[in-house]
């Protein structure tokens, strides 16, 4: 069984590594020794190492798997898996790496009553691609302001929304200007515009929280029922 993973490991090691081009190799793939788990599985580690004389910021490659399962993938620096547990693998930087560098870590489990394994890495390309910029997008939940950065839910809706007088989510509020400022500041700011919330339906301006127009119209025809009344009684007096 141990000869079998050896020569597992040397079959690893001559024949996975290949070369994209003149400027990027990946000769420096290898696996760790399998680790017992002690309920008849192991454990591997293999690692994704490549040499490059011009920036890379975007590998892909396949895994020949033979006995043998991905089950979670570390990687390095700035790199970023894109395909999850697939076979396959993709990775993306937001920078270019020059030199020697490892991307990324791939864990294995495996039957340890397995008589043959393997964890190949064949690799299909290695470049550099400018990358994509984000203005004004939310992208993976991720929001992007004016200028492409990562910003605050709050920052986006200041920046790329344009709310003046609105109220977002209860809990975001905007002047007239589309400044996010405090709710009392909103509500000063904007005392002679309606204020939409979500921004959906307009709601009147709650300076005080009262309309008071729809308080004194009921007053004023109340007053005035008494005041026709009183006057009727007092014509009746007169008249006595």
């Amino acid at each position: 069984m141990r000869k079998l993973f050896l020569v597992f490991l040397m079959v690893v090691a001559v024949f996975a590594p290949i070369s994209v081009n003149a400027a990027v190799d990946f000769t420096g793939y290898y696996c760790d020794p399998k680790q017992d788990l002690g309920d008849g599985t192991f454990y591997m580690t293999c690692h994704i190492v490549v040499t490059s004389t011009e920036e890379i910021n975007h590998v892909s490659g396949q895994l020949i798997l033979t006995n043998v399962i991905l089950e979670s993938i570390k990687t390095y620096d700035d790199w970023t898996s894109n395909n999850g547990l697939s076979s396959n693998v993709e990775f993306t930087a937001s920078s270019g790496h020059t030199g020697t560098y490892t991307v990324a870590d791939l864990l294995f489990t495996g039957d340890l009553s397995a008589e043959e394994c393997e964890a190949s890495f064949m690799p299909d390309s290695a470049i550099y691609e400018e990358p994509e910029i984000h203005v004004c997008k939310i992208v993976d939940g991720t929001y992007y302001g004016e200028d492409g950065t990562v910003v605050t839910e709050e920052e986006y809706y200041e920046q790329c929304c344009n709310y003046t007088c609105t109220i977002i989510d209860d809990k975001y509020y905007f002047d007239s200007n589309g400044n996010s400022v405090t709710y009392d500041e909103m509500v000063e700011d904007c005392s002679e515009t309606d204020i939409t919330v979500d921004p959906d339906e307009p709601i009147d301006n709650p300076q005080t929280g009262i309309n008071y127009g729809y308080i004194l119209l009921p007053i004023g025809i109340i007053s005035i029922i008494v005041i026709i009344k009183v006057a009727k009684k007092n014509t009746k007096i007169y008249k006595i």
